[in-house]
This record gives C-alpha cells, sequence and structure tokens, in this order.
C-alpha cells in the first residue's frame, strides 16, 4: 500500500451521518476522499477517482457490499486495490466471512475514531 498521503478512499456508505464521519476522518489525516451512496455509484467513478483503497459498507441498497467487492475482484484492473468492510450488523460470524470472502479488514460501526485510521495504515501499510 501506498504512503497515507498519498492514499485516494472510495468510500460506499448509503447511511449519510456515517459517510460524513469516515470522510471527516480521512480528511482530518489530509487524506483525498470521494464518498457515494451506492455501489453501482462508486462502480461508475472507479476509472475518474483511481482510487487505492475501498471503504464498503457490506448493507448497501441495490448491489451490496458483498456484490461489490466481487466486481472489483473480478476485474483484473480493481483486483488488486484492497477493500475494507464497515458494518453496523456486526457478529464474528460477518467478521470471518468479510475476510474470507477477501476484504482486506473488518470495522463494526460506530467507527472507532480515534484508531480507525491508525489501524487502516497498520494494516494496509
Amino acid at each position: 500500500m501506498t504512503p497515507i498521503s498519498d492514499w485516494r478512499v472510495l468510500v460506499i456508505e448509503d447511511e449519510a451521518d456515517s459517510m460524513e464521519v469516515v470522510k471527516e476522518l480521512f480528511e482530518h489525516h489530509q487524506v483525498s476522499c470521494w464518498a457515494v451512496g451506492t455501489a453501482e455509484e462508486a462502480l461508475a467513478m472507479i476509472a475518474e477517482v483511481q482510487p487505492n483503497l475501498f471503504v464498503v459498507d457490506l448493507a448497501l441498497p441495490g448491489m451490496d457490499g458483498w456484490g461489490f467487492l466481487k466486481t472489483i475482484k473480478d476485474d483484473p484492473n480493481t483486483a488488486h486495490i484492497p477493500a475494507v468492510a464497515v458494518t453496523a450488523y456486526h457478529s464474528a460470524n460477518v467478521a470471518r466471512q468479510a475476510i474470507d470472502a477477501g476484504f482486506r479488514a473488518y470495522f463494526p460501526k460506530p467507527l472507532d475514531t480515534m484508531s480507525f485510521v491508525r489501524e487502516l495504515s497498520r494494516m494496509l501499510g
């Protein structure tokens, strides 16, 4: 993964409050961040944004986070980009399924604002 100062994060989050928290966390660390409310919007923006990290809510309207992960992993242009899962529907089973599916990390909501970016940097750096 590239240094945090070079991150280009695409956040896919349908809850406005959660989206704002994640955007503010990244912006506080001077990380370039774009946020959309659906997986379909994210897929349409990938070529323009050229993200090097996806933060994906698992429970999205339309295509869910699991479908988004499969779509980007099946595309050779995006298969290398790490994706991390976030969800309000936390359980040990969901966490294991997310990692097994190919998410690089898993974070339950509400996010720990004191450690989220630091944990991402540690895991992905």
